[in-house]
């Protein structure tokens, strides 16, 4: 978690230069999006964290780009595949963007959802807004104190699930490489209400942010039992990351899904996207990512900010889809689990 941290400040810096440098790259994009709108699809709940994110952004795009408006418009179904799924049947003129959880698209595809129309590895990827760390929760009363009291329960670790998003394809590598069964109960309306759910002790529990959860496990609503990550959190230093958990080849399995979730919160552009609109959209979410204004902003709504410029998400993708054929089969495996 240190090192997130570490990889903050030195992400948030970067991004600092390149917003002063950009300009060369602007410049070959000069006035592209001048009084114009920008439809930014957003596949997920509109109360929802994901929905925030893209309100904060969407005027800063529009200020940097010189486009007349960025219109969010929330296209929920399918754990984020329908949204996508327009998006990726969308004109490539740059008038059509989106903002969703990057790896949700990814696991969606490894899974070899019918639903999904798209191949992730051919959108344009225009930046990164942030990136957390995942956290498995239980209830506040629950019994379950550990991942291991998960391990020895004797029956399925019942999941509450708002879909197939990519807490619920984390979870199915989790049981898997953890070895527990899971029973995923979906149909939920998002975080609060999954959240909720595990508080009244209709479910065991699930994974989410560890930004959204510090409120509730201060307040004794809710209890972590596993970090999802890199490292442990620093400020709960006895709750184990999964990677000290998992042994052999598993392993190589669990690595690949946190090394997937940290590109997590992303803007992109259907394939083929007009080479102008790349370098302009690319350029104004880098300055809007440095700006002061932004990040107070986001500091305020207790939204994390951790940017990361769209070359580099370009090339992470292509590189971690190939490093995760191995965990093909258990995505599968958790699909047809709740046909």
């Amino acid at each position: 978690m240190k090192t997130l941290w570490k990889t903050a400040f030195i992400s948030a810096f970067v991004l600092a230069l390149s917003a002063m440098l950009i300009p060369s790259a602007g410049q070959a994009a000069s006035g592209f999006y001048d009084g114009k709108v920008i439809t930014l699809i957003v596949p997920n709940s509109p109360g929802g964290r994901m929905t925030r994110y893209a309100r904060l952004y969407a005027p800063y795009i529009a200020q940097y780009s010189g486009a007349k408006e960025v219109r969010i418009v929330n296209k929920k179904g399918g754990g984020g595949v329908k949204g996508t799924n327009f998006l990726w049947s969308s004109k490539p003129d740059g008038s059509t963007i989106a903002f969703t959880s990057v790896p949700t698209l990814i696991l969606a595809q490894l899974s070899g959802s019918k639903a999904v129309q798209f191949d992730a590895t051919k959108f344009v990827y225009l930046g990164r807004a942030a990136t957390e760390p995942r956290v498995m929760v239980v209830g506040g009363t629950s019994k379950i104190k550990s991942i291991q009291d998960v391990q020895k329960m004797g029956r399925p670790f019942v999941n509450p699930s708002q879909g197939t998003d990519e807490d619920f394809y984390t979870l199915a590598v989790l049981g898997d490489s953890l070895d527990f069964k899971l029973k995923i109960v979906t149909g939920y309306e998002g975080q609060a209400d999954t959240g909720v759910a595990i508080i009244k002790g209709d479910g065991d529990g699930l994974l989410t942010s560890w930004a959204y959860t510090i409120p509730l496990i201060k307040n004794g609503d809710m209890r972590p039992i596993l970090t999802i990550w890199q490292d442990r959190h620093p400020d709960y230093p006895n709750v184990p990351s999964v990677l000290e958990m998992v042994k052999g080849d598993k392993k190589d399995a669990v690595q690949a899904i946190v090394n997937m979730l940290a590109m997590h919160r992303g803007f992109f552009g259907p394939p083929n996207m007009d080479p102008k609109a790349t370098a302009a959209l690319r350029a104004a979410i880098s300055k809007a990512s440095a700006d002061s204004k932004l990040q107070a902003e986001g500091k305020k709504q207790g939204l994390i900010l951790l940017p990361s410029d769209g070359e580099t998400e370009q090339a992470r993708i292509v590189q971690i889809t190939k490093a995760s054929q191995g965990i093909v089969p258990v995505l599968k495996a958790a699909l047809q689990s709740i046909k």
